[in-house]
């Protein structure tokens, strides 16, 4: 006698199709565990046929690899402060040639130049750059080496000091190239240029930074090529001016949180074209 094999409940199949993806998806995110992760950003970094000239006029500029910070999700300080992109936002553009790097914002800010001398440079209106010299570097890396930079650029009509952090650096990593600049009242980047040009919703920005100043007797000046890939980030920080305002300072990145002033793997990525 035949005795028909009954059929498994269709509640139960499916459970089992489901933990079978379940236990596939888990070995594939230990095995590349960044395949599941948002994909780093990328920006181009243009080069110049000629020197920019430092105007405050963008004429001159390949405009088509916008770095965009204007997003409640980019704020990494200070949100509940935050009033949007009319507040304070950038959209970020980048070029290059052998001897500069050049950078230009275009920025929404409501207060624009508010500095209090007084105040960490982290406490004012700032730009901070974000950037490693080292197209070879471990994109992975989780701490800063060498070629990593933190620069301080303070937005003000009377000020605009420039400093480097190095203090987040292992001593080992320093290769005797410290902090410059972190108390205010200076600007230790030669041969940096910068202008500004008011707008009726902010400012645009226009700066030229030598690529020397990445280096000194133990790390070789950069000379980038078309193709490098190096590791890059970029915030803006908003001081409301004048007092009161100084209590919460917003703080945008283009990309990571907090962790970006001590770990390079959650910066983006500048193409050098």
């Amino acid at each position: 006698m035949l005795f028909a094999i009954p059929k498994p409940k269709k509640d139960v199949t499916e459970m089992k199709r489901l933990k079978t993806c379940f236990l596939l998806v888990l070995a594939l995110s230990l095995l590349m565990p960044g395949a599941i992760l948002a994909e780093t950003p990328e920006a181009t970094a243009y080069k110049a046929d000629t020197p920019i000239v430092i105007d405050g006029d963008l004429s001159e500029w390949v405009l088509d690899s916008p770095i965009v910070i204007d997003d409640i999700s980019q704020v990494i300080r200070d949100a509940n402060a935050w009033n949007g992109p009319m507040d304070s936002s950038c959209t970020v553009y980048v070029m290059w040639d052998e001897d500069n790097l050049y950078l230009a914002a275009d920025v929404n800010e409501d207060t624009p130049f508010g500095a209090i001398e007084m105040l960490p440079l982290d406490g004012q209106d700032n730009f901070k750059l974000y950037i490693s010299t080292d197209p070879s570097a471990d994109s992975d890396r989780t701490e800063y080496g060498a070629h990593d930079f933190l620069v301080f650029f303070v937005v003000d009509n009377q000020y605009w000091d420039t400093a480097f952090d190095r203090s987040m650096v292992p001593k080992e990593n320093r290769e005797r190239f410290i902090s410059k600049g972190m108390d205010g009242g200076e600007s230790v980047l030669a041969g940096h240029e910068r202008a500004v040009k008011l707008t009726a919703t902010g400012f645009i920005y226009e700066a030229v930074i030598p690529w020397v100043n990445f280096s000194n007797a133990n790390i070789p000046v950069y000379t980038p090529q078309t193709g490098d890939r190096i590791k890059f980030n970029f915030a803006i920080t908003d001081i409301s001016y004048p007092c009161p305002g100084t209590e919460f300072v917003p703080q945008l990145v283009w990309t990571g949180g907090l962790g970006i002033n001590t770990n390079p793997s959650s910066w983006g990525t500048l193409i050098f074209q």
